[in-house]
C-alpha cells in the first residue's frame, strides 16, 4: 500500500521537512544564487533520484512502524489528518493516543537517520545541502528548468 502525503506531512515535519520530498526544509530568505548551471542541473538530477530511492525506503520503514504498532496505516492516517486539522471532529481512543505517541517517536527518528542520509549523498555528490535546497527551489518556480530537470531524470 502507498503512503499518502497526509503520513509524510502529519508524522514525519517535526519542525524541518523532508530534503527531496514534497516540503523542503525552508531555505533562507536571503538572496539566493538563482542561475542553474547545466552542469548543476545534471548532479542535482543524480542527486534528486538517489533521494528518491531512500524517501521510498524511509516510507517502508514507516508503514512498518504503524504496523508493528497495530495500527492500520488508513486509522493513522486519519487520526494524524485530524490532529492536524482543528476543524476535523475524529475521535481517537486513548489506545490509539497511546499508539500515535509511540509512532510519532519512532517516526522522528528514522526521519533524523534519513536527513542524515541525505545531508550525506548530497556532499558525496558535490554539492552543498544549502546549494542542492536552492536548485531544487528554482526548478520548482522554472518552467524550463523543470522541462530540462523532466528530460534529465527519464535518461
Amino acid at each position: 500500500m502507498k503512503i499518502t502525503t497526509i503520513l509524510l506531512a502529519s508524522a514525519l515535519s517535526f519542525g524541518t521537512a523532508v530534503i527531496g520530498q514534497q516540503e523542503m526544509i525552508p531555505a533562507p530568505v536571503q538572496e539566493q544564487n538563482k542561475e542553474v548551471t547545466d552542469q548543476e542541473l545534471e548532479k542535482f538530477a543524480l542527486i534528486y533520484q538517489d533521494v528518491q530511492i531512500e524517501s521510498q525506503e524511509m516510507q517502508k520503514e514507516a508503514i512498518a512502524i504503524i504496523q508493528t504498532e497495530g495500527m492500520e496505516l488508513e486509522r493513522f492516517n486519519e487520526i494524524s489528518q485530524a490532529q492536524a486539522d482543528p476543524n476535523n471532529t475524529s475521535e481517537a481512543s486513548e489506545e490509539e493516543k497511546a499508539q500515535i505517541t509511540k509512532i510519532n517517536t519512532q517516526m522522528r527518528e528514522i526521519q533524523s537517520s534519513f536527513q542524515s542520509k541525505i545531508a550525506e549523498i548530497v556532499r558525496e555528490k558535490g554539492m552543498t545541502v544549502q546549494r542542492y535546497q536552492e536548485v531544487y527551489t528554482a526548478v520548482q518556480q522554472d518552467t524550463e528548468l523543470q522541462q530540462k530537470f523532466g528530460a534529465l531524470i527519464q535518461g
